[in-house]
C-alpha cells in the first residue's frame, strides 16, 4: 500500500541506487530509503528472552509492530504521532520510504567542537534521550550519528531498523540504549582518555536527572557482573585493539563507578 505524494514516490523511485541516497525534486532535496526486512539472528529469540530474565527480570513482551520490511517506516510514523522527534515520512509503498533531507549526523558536530563545546553538546543530547525514555519510548540506534542536528537547532532521530528489541522489557531496552549511546564517546575523534572518564559520568548523571528510572538503573547494575567479565577477558588484548577495548574498559568502569556505592 502506498501513501503520501505520489509523483515524489516515484521521482524517489527513480533516483534512489543502492539502500539509501538523497536526489532533489522540484528543487527541494529529499532522502528516500529502501525498506528490508532484517532476518533473525542465530538464536536471537532465546538470547533476548535470556537477557530479559537475566538483566529486567521479565519475560519478552509481544511486540507491538509486525518484524517485516515495513517495520521502520511504521515506527517513524507512529513516532511522529506521538509528537516525538522523528522525520516525518512524506511518502511511501512496501518497498521504500523518502524522508525530508536531513541536517548534519550528531559524531559529525561532536567532532568539529572545542573541547569545552563537547560535554554542553552531549549533555544536551542524553538529556534528549531521557525525555524521549520517560516519554514510554525506546530507540534502539541511539548511537549519536543516529542524531541529526538541523539548522533550525531541532535534532531528529533516525534508523529505527531493530524490530527485535521491541520485544524486551521497556527499561532494559532503554538501558540499551543508554550504553549505545555512551559506548561510541570514549576516545571519538578528539576526546582522549582522561576527558572520557570525566565525561560519562557527567552524561549518566545527567540522565538520570532527567529520567530518573529506577528499573533502567537496575538493569545497568544487573549488566555489571557480566560487564566485569568482558572487561577482564579483554584486557590481554588491548595493545592489539587500537579502541575498541579501551573504550569498553572506559566505559564499565565509569558504570562502576557509577553505580556502585563506594563502600559496596
Amino acid at each position: 500500500m502506498a501513501g503520501g505524494d505520489p509523483a515524489l514516490l516515484a521521482a524517489a523511485h527513480q533516483a534512489l541506487q543502492g539502500t539509501v541516497g538523497s536526489f532533489v525534486w522540484q528543487e527541494q532535496r529529499y532522502v528516500a530509503k529502501r525498506l528490508q526486512a532484517k532476518p533473525p539472528l542465530f538464536l536471537e529469540a532465546p538470547l533476548l528472552a535470556w537477557c530479559a530474565r537475566r538483566l529486567a527480570g521479565q519475560p519478552l513482551r509481544p511486540p507491538a509492530l509486525a518484524a517485516d520490511a515495513t517495520y521502520e517506516r511504521r515506527r517513524l510514523q507512529a513516532l511522529a504521532a506521538a509528537g516525538q522527534p522523528v522525520p516525518p515520512v512524506l511518502a511511501w509503498d512496501e518497498t521504500l520510504m523518502v524522508l525530508p533531507h536531513w541536517g548534519r549526523d550528531g559524531f559529525a558536530v561532536l567532532k568539529g567542537l572545542e573541547q569545552q563545546q563537547r560535554q554542553p553538546f552531549l549533555r544536551q543530547r542524553v538529556e534528549e534521550l531521557a525525555r524521549f525514555h520517560a516519554a514510554g519510548h525506546w530507540h534502539g540506534g541511539a548511537q549519536i550519528k543516529n542524531l541529526l542536528l538541523r539548522e533550525d537547532g531541532s535534532c531528529w532521530r533516525i534508523d529505527f531498523e531493530e524490530a527485535a528489541l521491541e520485544r524486551l522489557p521497556l527499561a532494559l531496552a532503554q538501558a540499551y540504549d543508554l550504553v549505545l549511546f555512551l559506548n561510541v564517546l570514549p576516545l571519538a575523534g578528539p576526546i582522549d582518555e582522561t576527558e572520557s572518564r570525566a565525561l560519562l559520568p557527567a552524561l549518566l548523571a545527567a540522565y538520570f536527572a532527567s529520567h530518573p528510572a529506577a528499573p533502567v538503573r537496575q538493569c545497568l547494575t544487573r549488566m555489571l557482573p557480566w560487564a566485569r567479565r568482558l572487561r577482564a577477558l579483554a584486557r590481554p588484548f588491548r595493545r592489539l585493539s587500537r579502541k575498541s577495548v579501551r573504550r569498553a574498559e572506559i566505559l564499565i568502569d565509569c558504570l562502576e563507578a557509577f553505580l556502585v556505592p563506594p563502600h559496596a
